[in-house]
C-alpha cells in the first residue's frame, strides 16, 4: 500500500473510531441511563459522521473493497460496522447513544439497503472471515460476565449483527456455527435475566435468532432449544408490552414448531400444554385489544399445528398451502369444510371445554365498528371454527356447560349483528367499519355451517331454544332447513355495495 492509501486509511480508522459508543464509567447497573449520560458522545458523533461518509463517497473502493491492493482496511471495516450496527435504526427502536439527525439516520439506513453492509459481511473469501473473526473477539471481550453493562451500543449492535447473520434480515442467512451459538445463547440468558423489559425483550431477539427454522439441526443436536424455551417461557407471566409479547410468543412458538409437530403420545405433550395454559391465562384475564390481539393470534396458530395445509399469518391472514390462496374467504371455506368433516384435533381435546367457554369473552372484545375490531373479530371467528368444529362426535356429549357457552356466543352475536347493520345506516362511503362488518359477515357464515353440519353433536333435537336462536330446523324438512337470516344478507349486500 502507498503512503497516500496509508493516510487514508489511518484518518478513516481514527475518524470512525470516535462514532463508537466507549465503555460508561457506571453499568447500567450502579446508575440509570439518561439522555444527558450520551450528550458528550452525542456532540462527537455528529460532526464526525459527516466526514466518514464523505470518505466512503470518494473512497469506497480503497475503504471496503478486499483485494491484493486494500488487504490494510480491516480495522476500519470492523469499526464501521460496529458502528452501523449499533446506530441502525430500522425496528422504530431508538436509543439515548443513537444520533439524532435525520440526514445521517438516513445515511446509515442507506449502508444497509444498499447492500454495503451485507457485501462487508458476508463477501466470499478469506476477508469475511477475518471480520467476523475480529468482530466476534470484540464482542467476547466487551459482552462476558457483566462487562455488558457497561456497554450498551455494544448489546443493541451484537443484537442486530446475530440477527442480520443468521436471523431473516439477510436474503441467504449465514450458517450458525455451534461456538457462535453457545455464546448467543449466554448472552441471551444474561440479557433475559437481567431486571429491564428492555434488555429481557433483546435477550429474546437473541433467543429468536437461534431458533430461526435454517439452524434446527444444530440446536436441536446441541439441546440449546430446550435451555431457550426453559428462560424464555418463565417470561410469560410478565409480559405486559406490546413489544414483549410479540418477541416472547414468537420464540415460544418456535420451540414448539420444533418440538411439538413430531409428537404424538400424550406423555409428550406436557410443555404444550405449559403453552396452551399461559395462553389461555393470559388471554382470559387481558382487556387490551391489541395485546389480547396478539395472543389471540398464537393460541390459533397452536390450535392449528396439525393443519398442514393452512398458515395463518395474522387474525385476518389465513393461507391455504396446497392451493397457494391467500384470500381470507375462499380460505376460511376450505377450512370449514376440512375441520367439520375431516380433522380430529386430538391433541387439544383436553383444552376444549375451556376454548368453548371462552368464545362469549373474546366475541364480547370484538364487538364494535374500529378496523382493529374487525381483525379481532376474524380472529374469534378462526377460533370458533378450529376450536368447535375439528371433535369427534362421541367426545363432546350434550354437555351443559358448552351448550351454555355456545348459546350465549349466538346469542351475543345475533346482537352485534343487529348492531352492525344498524350502523350502516348512519354510514356513507368506505370506512374502517367496512372492514370490521365484513369480518361479521365471515363469522356469520361460520355459525352457519355449525348449524348446518357440526351443531347436532352438541344439542339434541329437543333444545329448542338453542334451534330457535340459530333458526335452524332438524327435522329435515324443506320448511325446516336453515332460515336464511335477513340481516346478514343486509348486511352482505350492504358490504357488496359499498366495496364496489
Amino acid at each position: 500500500m502507498d503512503d497516500e492509501n496509508a493516510l487514508l486509511l489511518e484518518r478513516a480508522t481514527g475518524l470512525i473510531k470516535c462514532c463508537k459508543l466507549p465503555r460508561l464509567t457506571h453499568s447500567i447497573d450502579e446508575a440509570q441511563l439518561k439522555p444527558d449520560t450520551f450528550r458528550g458522545f452525542l456532540a462527537i458523533l455528529d460532526e464526525t459522521l459527516p466526514k466518514v461518509f464523505d470518505l466512503l463517497a470518494q473512497y469506497e473502493n480503497q475503504l471496503l473493497g478486499y483485494d491484493e491492493f486494500n488487504r490494510d482496511n480491516l480495522e476500519f471495516q470492523v469499526n464501521l460496522v460496529l458502528v452501523a450496527a449499533e446506530q441502525l435504526q430500522l425496528l422504530g427502536e431508538i436509543y439515548d447513544f443513537q444520533t439524532e439527525n435525520v440526514a445521517y439516520r438516513g445515511r446509515l439506513v442507506e449502508l444497509y439497503q444498499n447492500g454495503q453492509l451485507e457485501r462487508i459481511l458476508t463477501k466470499e473469501g478469506n476477508g469475511s472471515e477475518r471480520l467476523l473473526k475480529r468482530i466476534w473477539e470484540h464482542f467476547q471481550t466487551v459482552l462476558q460476565g457483566k462487562e455488558w453493562m457497561y456497554h450498551p451500543g455494544d448489546v443493541v449492535g451484537f443484537i442486530w449483527i446475530c440477527e442480520f447473520l443468521y436471523g431473516n434480515m439477510a436474503e441467504k442467512p449465514s450458517e450458525l456455527p455451534q461456538s457462535v451459538a453457545s455464546f448467543v445463547l449466554s448472552i441471551g440468558i444474561s440479557l433475559v435475566e437481567y431486571h429491564d423489559p428492555d434488555y429481557e425483550i433483546l435477550g429474546l431477539r437473541l433467543f429468536n435468532v437461534l431458533l430461526n427454522e435454517r439452524h434446527r439441526p444444530m440446536i436441536k443436536t446441541s439441546n440449546i432449544h430446550e435451555v431457550v424455551f426453559q428462560n424464555s417461557f418463565r417470561l410469560s407471566a410478565k409480559a405486559k408490552s406490546e413489544r414483549f409479547l410479540r418477541e416472547l410468543w414468537a420464540c415460544i412458538f418456535q420451540y414448539v414448531k420444533m418440538t411439538a409437530t413430531n409428537q404424538t403420545e400424550i406423555s409428550e405433550w406436557s410443555k404444550l400444554d405449559d403453552v396452551v395454559e399461559a395462553l389461555l391465562e393470559a388471554l382470559t384475564f387481558e382487556s387490551n385489544l391489541a395485546l389480547s390481539s396478539m395472543l389471540l393470534l398464537y393460541l390459533l396458530k397452536v390450535l392449528s399445528l396439525d393443519l398442514r395445509n393452512f398458515l395463518i399469518d395474522d387474525l385476518d391472514d389465513v393461507q391455504a398451502v396446497d392451493s397457494r390462496c391467500h384470500l381470507y374467504e375462499p380460505v376460511l371455506e376450505q377450512l370449514r369444510k376440512y375441520c367439520a368433516l375431516e380433522f380430529r384435533n386430538r391433541r387439544f381435546y383436553r383444552w376444549h371445554k375451556r376454548l368453548v367457554a371462552m368464545l362469549p369473552f373474546e366475541l364480547e372484545k370484538a364487538c364494535g365498528g374500529t378496523r382493529e375490531c374487525g381483525k379481532y373479530m376474524h380472529g374469534v371467528n378462526l377460533l370458533f371454527v378450529l376450536a368447535v368444529f375439528p371433535i369427534e362426535p362421541e367426545a363432546v356429549g350434550f354437555l351443559p356447560d358448552k351448550q351454555s357457552a355456545l348459546l350465549d356466543f349466538m346469542i351475543a352475536f345475533k346482537r352485534h349483528m343487529r348492531d352492525q347493520y344498524g350502523r350502516i345506516q348512519s354510514l356513507t362511503g368506505k370506512c374502517d367499519f367496512l372492514h370490521s362488518l365484513k369480518a361479521s359477515v365471515s363469522c356469520d357464515k361460520s355459525i352457519t355451517v355449525f348449524c348446518r353440519s357440526v351443531a347436532q353433536h352438541y344439542f339434541p333435537p329437543d333444545r329448542q331454544d338453542f334451534w330457535n336462536v340459530v333458526g335452524t330446523a332438524v327435522d329435515g324438512s324443506e320448511e325446516g332447513s336453515y332460515q336464511e337470516d335477513r340481516i346478514f344478507y343486509e348486511c352482505l349486500k350492504e358490504l357488496q355495495t359499498r366495496l364496489q
